[in-house]
């Protein structure tokens, strides 16, 4: 765990300096000769990025998962946002129905290369066949680094790692994500 929270400091620092760097010739002309234009200017709408994952199976054992998600771009390189985790699991005469939200934060070290984190809050609840039910919330800690590719739409692929690990949590690590955001 100590080496995944180094590397992780090392992935932010590395992402900052690499975003602070002047990589063409508009990037050294001063600001009186060139137009700039203020983050502030920028519309709200071309500032929210939507997205998330999906997915699924029907069968013996049903399996349906939605996760929503918003963000705001703050820069080129930053985004903050918000998710909504839905999910439902039966199998024989077990059911279960996971629900909560989560809040992240995803920089792009390089216009492909992304780091996540995200934080959760699950509510599992679950009935077996014989009439036996239970409820449980469970914190849950995401950070991660993966490819996207880029552009106003984006597909991605990460690998993240739970740093609370609650005995609770649905997840085993390493966690593979599949999904995108797309902007306006």
């Amino acid at each position: 765990m100590r080496f995944l929270f180094i590397l992780m400091l090392t992935l932010v620092s590395l992402e900052i300096r690499l975003c602070a760097q002047k990589t063409t010739e508009e990037d050294y002309a001063s600001s009186t000769m060139r137009k700039e234009t203020p983050q502030a200017k920028i519309p709200f709408r071309d500032r929210l990025v939507f997205g998330g994952n999906m997915g699924g199976f029907l069968g013996n054992t049903t399996y349906l998962m939605a996760n929503p998600m918003i963000g705001y771009r703050m820069n080129d390189w930053w985004i903050n946002g918000v998710g909504v985790n839905l999910t439902y699991i039966s199998s024989g005469g077990y059911q279960e129905i996971m629900y909560g939200s989560s809040v992240w934060s995803r920089a792009y070290i390089v216009k492909t290369i992304i780091a996540h984190t995200e934080f959760e809050l699950l509510r599992r609840e679950a009935k077996d066949q014989y009439g036996n039910s239970g409820a449980v919330n469970v914190p849950v800690w995401l950070v991660g680094a993966g490819y996207n590719s880029g552009g106003r739409i984006g597909f991605s692929a990460m690998i993240m790692y739970d740093l609370i690990q609650d005995p609770n949590s649905p997840y085993s690590n390493p966690i593979f994500r599949v999904g995108g955001l797309f902007g306006f």
